[in-house]
């Protein structure tokens, strides 16, 4: 019985309960402080890139340049940050010339990419495929191990 053994451990049945749920939230804590900490790293890497209004329908300023140099030096091997630059710049171009198509979200900017084919935009495409995955694959590997 809960009640027993609560007794014998010298805590009352609330006791072990309050006990029991004070320990629950302090890892519901943690886990949401640590959560939170890699979503502001991630945000901090590839944050510039979600904010489609300024990348592609204003002018772009010294900031994305060196977002885009940051980023590759985090993420050497999987591409060049000025030719990452180079293609913003290139794809905000395009955009401007195509009255049809305004994308508003990362998404919708990878899906124009890739619409161009996997040469054109590699550094772009890349760069917003690890974007769009990385939250998800850190929440299902967290899922993973709390089953």
């Amino acid at each position: 019985m809960p009640g027993k053994l609560a007794r014998d451990a010298g805590l009352s049945a609330e006791e072990e309960i309050d006990h029991l749920m004070k320990s629950v939230l302090d890892a519901i804590q943690q886990e949401i402080k640590l959560r939170f900490a890699r979503l502001n790293d991630l945000n901090s890497k590839f944050g510039f890139l979600l904010d489609v209004e300024k990348l592609f329908n204003k002018p772009l300023d010294y900031d994305v340049q060196i977002s885009c140099k940051s980023l590759s030096r985090f993420y050497n091997t999987d591409f060049d940050g000025p030719e990452l630059y180079a293609e913003i710049c290139d794809c905000k171009m395009l955009l401007r010339n195509r009255k049809d198509v305004r994308p508003k979200t990362a998404i919708e900017v990878l899906t124009f990419v890739i619409s161009y084919g996997e040469d054109v935009f590699p550094n772009l495409r890349t760069a917003l495929q690890m974007l769009l995955t990385i939250p998800v694959s850190i929440a299902s590997s967290n899922a993973r191990s709390a089953n």
